[in-house]
């Protein structure tokens, strides 16, 4: 039993031993796949990149177009609301076509007299 193990670390020598000559050119190999992989990978990398950048640029183009947009359309809102009550006192009643006729225009009532004053 004693020769038994003593056979066994002889055994695990001379792997170590022959492990390596065989690792630099596992090592050699392995470089040459990280340098041919990294060469074919950064390439990629970089143009994902440049295009990513390109789409963040457009975006934020159109997000600073979309918010002038809403601001006018919040605007044309407020405009339409002032012509929709417009539109409701002239048609409602005569007396709201006459308010409007004396603001705008300087109409007066048979009774009165409106001086205008141009500055």
């Amino acid at each position: 039993m004693g020769s038994i193990p003593n056979s066994l670390p002889q055994q695990s020598i001379s792997k170590i031993q022959i492990n390596p000559n065989k690792n630099p050119q596992t090592n050699k190999k392995l470089r040459r796949r990280l340098l041919l992989a990294l060469a074919f990978m950064l390439p990629m990398v970089i143009s994902i990149q440049i295009c990513i950048y390109k789409q963040e640029q457009m975006i934020q183009e159109k997000q600073i177009t979309l918010n002038k947009e809403k601001k006018r359309l919040s605007e044309l809102e407020i405009i339409g609301r002032y012509y929709e009550n417009d539109i409701k006192t002239l048609t409602e009643s005569e007396e709201g076509i006459l308010k409007f006729a004396r603001k705008l225009y300087g109409f007066s009532r048979p009774d009165e007299t409106i001086f205008q004053i141009n500055e």
